[in-house]
């Protein structure tokens, strides 16, 4: 053993018997594996803390700072979700001595990029060998590719502006809409089997795709079943992208007995589509224990006298004493319907078994004498399909003005039918002074001594339209403007229900006013992005004054947004007229 050897023997044996507190401490500073082991101003060198200072390039031969971010590109890549993403870059110093990053900043503060780090206070030091994170945050916004750039200002020699490019890109969220939705087979009798058509569409944004892997009833061996496409898997593009993009199949209810256990006759289960985004789940329902079974009273409704210009209603109470829903759609018979006697609500909700709704026959008498009509009730009743109810009523005259009503017809298509023509014509009254009554404001209260409006549509096409002008006392100019709504000329029903995911029925009912909760302005949306053709639209605009037709007036509407006065009513010395 050499001399220094037994001195540092000695050194270690004289520290373990007794208080070395200052050599304990010289051991604890001078050894160290990261720089948090070292004290403020030190790193950890070759386990040793040595002074920042040290490290500083003015103190390094050929001192030379190296930034280098990890990755050298940010890519977010393609994503069809809205929801916010990050990524971490690492900036490392691979040069020997220490990188001052002076600055970070992006090049678009508008790309949905945010950068955190860059609003810390700088300049900040990376020393050799050391690297310091930072956190992109991007918010997808608008439905197309997007670049941004990070700059990264430094004392690097070779490189002191770094540029990081970003990348992203969101091509939308995709949506499967299934149509109908609840698929509801409503009364089949046991041995007898109802089929009902689902249609799938992708309701998504941008160019987003979905694709239907799988389509099964849970459970799988009940009474309902699906005819299996024969294209599965099957992706969808958007319907706004592509108005071809939808998938068609059959669904099945074979009820096997009257009852359930319960004594019931209600079937449930459901339509599972294994997808690319998930499982969508798709109520089926159907009853085989009893049938709608309608009753309808008064058989007749005499809605008796109805002085000019005033409006006289008369329930009629529907009931069902079957056990499936009833379903209910009304309709005005005969060849020239008067539009003088309509019924609210116009889309009545389904009767469930059991119970009964309401329906208020309305009179607004505009002319003397006998007012007649026949009420269709269209049913799901097996025993009768539909019911005609005659309405009567009789016009008197009253000591009050003049009663002027407004009737607006449009070229359609068909009038009795919801069809694939889904133009729109809506038809506003203007009062001398500006204010108005139209659809959006049918039953305005502050038109004072210039009389009292109101606005009505008939279904299904909300065609014609009808106002009445009653109980007008100043003299003035009224005018009459019709505007073009929509110009779809040619859309196939099934698509417009598809999207909206919604039966047709129910369409109807959201077209002619009914309590569905879709906004109609997003129906328009819809109408205008996937329609297939356009058309212009003969409007025309009939003006009756206490029941005599006074004036008639025709004009043509070519596109969507379209709007002309097509005349004005003028009110003198008590009397209307039509220049």
């Amino acid at each position: 053993m050499t001399s220094n050897s037994l001195r540092l023997t000695a050194a270690v044996a004289m520290c373990a018997f007794s208080a070395c507190e200052r050599t304990q401490q010289v051991l604890a500073v001078t050894y160290c594996r990261v720089d948090a082991d070292c004290a403020g101003g030190f790193l950890c060198e070759n386990f040793e803390c040595v002074p920042k200072a040290a490290k500083t390039c003015d103190n390094v031969n050929d001192g030379t700072p190296i930034l280098q971010p990890t990755p050298h590109t940010v890519d977010f890549g393609t994503v069809t979700s809205s929801q916010p993403l990050e990524k971490k870059v690492l900036l490392s110093n691979i040069g020997n001595c220490t990188l001052t990053l002076f600055e970070a900043t992006l090049a678009k503060g508008d790309a949905g990029v945010a950068c955190a780090f860059c609003e810390t206070n700088f300049p900040k030091e990376v020393f050799p060998g050391r690297n310091v994170e930072l956190a992109l945050k991007w918010t997808p916004g608008e439905a197309v590719p997007q670049s941004n750039e990070l700059r990264l200002l430094s004392d690097d020699g070779e490189y002191p502006t770094f540029r990081l490019p970003i990348r992203a890109n969101y091509i939308g969220s995709p949506s499967l809409t299934a149509a109908p939705n609840p698929v509801d087979f409503g009364y089949v009798a046991v041995g007898r089997q109802g089929k009902r058509n689902v249609t799938l569409t992708n309701r998504g944004t941008g160019t987003a795709p979905i694709t239907i892997s799988a389509i099964a009833v849970d459970p799988p061996m009940g009474d309902f079943e699906v005819v299996q496409p024969m294209t599965l898997p099957r992706t969808l593009r958007p319907i706004t992208q592509d108005t071809s993009a939808l998938l068609s199949f059959e669904a099945r209810f074979t009820p096997r007995n009257a009852g359930l256990p319960d004594g019931g006759g209600d079937a449930t289960a459901a339509l599972v589509l294994t997808t690319s985004e998930g499982e969508l789940r798709v109520p089926l329902q159907g009853n085989s224990a009893t049938p709608p079974r309608a009753t309808v009273t008064p058989a007749m409704v005499n809605l008796g006298d109805v002085r000019l210009g005033t409006t006289v209603s008369r329930p009629i109470t529907i009931t069902n004493e079957g056990g499936a829903p009833l379903t209910v759609r009304a309709t005005w018979g005969g060849t020239r319907p008067s539009t003088d006697l309509s019924v609210a609500p116009q889309a009545i909700p389904n009767v469930a078994g059991g119970t009964f709704t309401e329906v208020q026959v309305v009179a607004t008498a505009t002319a003397e004498g006998p007012i007649t009509g026949l009420l269709v009730l269209n049913l799901n009743d097996p025993a009768r399909s539909n019911l005609t109810i005659p309405v009567m009523a009789n016009g008197v005259s009253g000591p009050g003005p003049e009663v002027v009503k407004l009737e607006m017809t449009y070229d359609n298509g068909s009038d009795n039918a919801f069809d694939n023509d889904v133009r729109d014509v809506d038809m506003t009254l203007e009062h001398p002074f500006g204010y108005v009554c139209n659809k959006r404001n049918p039953n305005p209260m502050n038109w004072g001594s210039y009389g009292q409006p109101s606005w009505l549509a008939f279904a299904p096409k909300e065609e014609p339209e009808r106002i009445v002008l009653a109980d007008a006392r100043t003299d003035g100019t009224y005018k009459v403007q019709v505007t073009y709504a929509q110009d779809c000329k040619s859309l196939p029903t099934a698509l417009l229900a598809g999207i909206l995911g919604i039966s047709v029925d129910v369409l109807v009912d959201v077209l002619t006013g009914g309590a569905v909760p879709i906004p109609g302005q997003d129906i328009g949306r819809l109408i205008e992005q996937v329609c297939l053709s356009r058309g212009a639209s003969a409007v025309g605009v009939k003006v009756y004054v206490n029941g005599m037709l006074i004036a008639e007036k025709s004009t043509s509407l070519g596109r969507r947004g379209d709007s002309v006065y097509v005349l004005d009513l003028v009110r003198r010395n008590g009397t209307f007229s039509v220049p």
